[in-house]
């Protein structure tokens, strides 16, 4: 039996294997437990501090949590198989970092400023269906000190106007010598769907995301007519635009130290007025090739900048890729010129990324559950199939199977019909009943994706005995 569905709303779960057996958790009406949290709900741990309660909340993915005195978190991303869950941390509506929290460990969160603890959590467990967990969370004294959200460095910080749906910022930067300025307009309800994708990605679509393409006309127009109401030649675009980068405050998207693991898009870099490294590379990098110009990321250990193509009459360091010549460019400070690569990163072996035109991505996610009689274990699985890519993916099969230890053996095995094309950021649903294997025999759910435009996406679980 095989069920298709369009999902047309931008909620990404990726790939989280579920094993034969694993069924979802459920209440006494049959529901996934809703976000749970009450006075009612609170025990006290075995600590000197008697004061100190113990909070527990049960969420959703994508669900809120308000803790105290404006501050909250999101639930951004659930992967039991790897026991973590992603949260983003806020201040007063605002995200000011993100946590990634693994099952049975405590953390302690911080203040904007990293002044002082305000609250500690806890995963506690990930619920089977891998949507859900359990949170346990304990306020410290410090969070009744009302602290305002930090000035990010005050004297860049754009102006901000916050209207009921909308918010508009100005931006103003200088370049030789000369003040130039610009203005953008976010929709409030277009971030919150941001939030809910997955970062899970290639880079590539990041920079090509179809969904801010308006978005990122906005800005690069007006930097066009800049350019041109003062004088400066299309060769001078790419300096204007990463001095406008550049001028951005540097905003960590963790709380903790190290590479950032939750990249932005675009949208959301401009929305928060800054970001760090791999967020400012790829905003710039997709200004520039909206504009035409040929870019590329450059990644390099623990930082990321942007490669712009060059012909080899210019000046400073440069890479080169497949005869292509990428010359640095810096995005998170101030006062690097074009071909100037940090001391600390010239020997460093860097990967190239040349920006291209938008391509599908597939993303598989599926959970099963398991029956038997005397002879047999009958397999029932739900399979999602998620373009993450930033072109439409067409053609596409979902091919699955109970794979046999013996290389290209399978113990029963269907094919979807053909599904036309997924749009990005869609999603398929796609319901198989009673695939079977022998009883006492050793299997494992093998599911391959395959579209005419698109590789083969292959997921697979573990090994198990029916």
């Amino acid at each position: 039996m095989q069920k298709s569905k369009l999902i047309s709303v931008l909620v990404i779960v990726f790939l989280s294997l579920s094993f034969l057996g694993c069924t979802e958790e459920v209440n006494s009406n049959g529901e996934i437990p809703e976000e749970q949290t009450s006075a009612d709900n609170v025990s006290t741990p075995d600590s000197p501090e008697t004061d100190v309660k113990v909070y527990n909340a049960t969420l959703k993915k994508t669900a809120i949590l308000d803790i105290d005195n404006g501050y909250s978190l999101k639930v951004l991303e659930i992967n039991r198989k790897d026991g973590y869950s992603t949260l983003s941390l806020r201040k007063d509506g605002y995200e000011y970092g993100t946590k990634r929290i693994f099952v049975g460990r405590s953390y302690d969160v911080w203040d904007p400023e990293e002044q002082f603890i305000v609250y500690s959590i806890k995963l506690e467990s990930i619920y089977d269906n891998s949507f859900v967990i359990d949170l346990s969370y304990t306020l410290k004294p410090e969070i009744y000190l009302y602290v305002d959200f930090p000035d990010l460095d005050s004297e860049r910080k754009p102006t901000v106007r916050i209207e009921k749906d909308s918010i508009t910022r100005n931006y103003v930067w200088e370049y030789d010598d000369r003040q130039f300025q610009l203005q953008a307009r976010y929709d409030k309800e277009a971030y919150e769907l941001y939030s809910q994708r997955t970062r899970y990605r290639h880079w590539v679509h990041f920079v090509n995301d179809p969904y801010d393409d308006a978005f990122i006309s906005q800005i690069t127009l007006q930097m066009e007519n800049l350019a041109e109401e003062a004088d400066y030649g299309r060769e001078e675009i790419p300096y204007i635009t990463m001095l406008f980068v550049q001028s951005l405050p540097y905003v960590s998207d963790s709380v903790s130290a190290g590479y950032d693991e939750y990249p932005r898009f675009p949208f959301e870099t401009m929305y928060h007025g800054g970001g760090d490294c791999e967020d400012s590379s790829i905003l710039l990098a997709a200004l520039l090739y909206d504009m035409g110009y040929g870019v590329s990321l450059i990644e390099l250990p623990g930082h990321m900048a942007v490669g712009v193509k060059g012909s080899d009459d210019l000046p400073g360091s440069y890479y080169d890729y497949s005869g292509v010549k990428y010359f640095y460019l810096e995005t998170t400070n101030s006062g690097w010129e074009l071909g100037r690569i940090p001391t600390v990163y010239r020997n460093s072996d860097a990967r190239i990324i040349p920006i291209t035109a938008g391509y599908p991505e597939i993303a598989v996610d599926f959970a099963g559950s398991g029956r038997h009689d005397s002879r047999f274990s009958y397999i029932d699985l739900d399979i999602e199939v998620e373009n993450v890519g930033s072109a439409k993916a067409e053609d596409v099969i979902i091919y699955t199977g109970l794979e046999a230890t013996q290389e290209g053996m399978v113990w029963d095995q269907i094919a979807s019909d053909q599904i036309p094309e997924i749009d990005v950021e869609e999603a398929v649903s796609y319901e198989i009943s009673n695939l079977k294997v022998p009883v006492g025999e050793t299997y494992r759910i093998g599911i391959r994706v395959v579209g005419s435009n698109t590789g083969v996406e292959y997921v697979y679980s573990d090994w198990h005995v029916s």
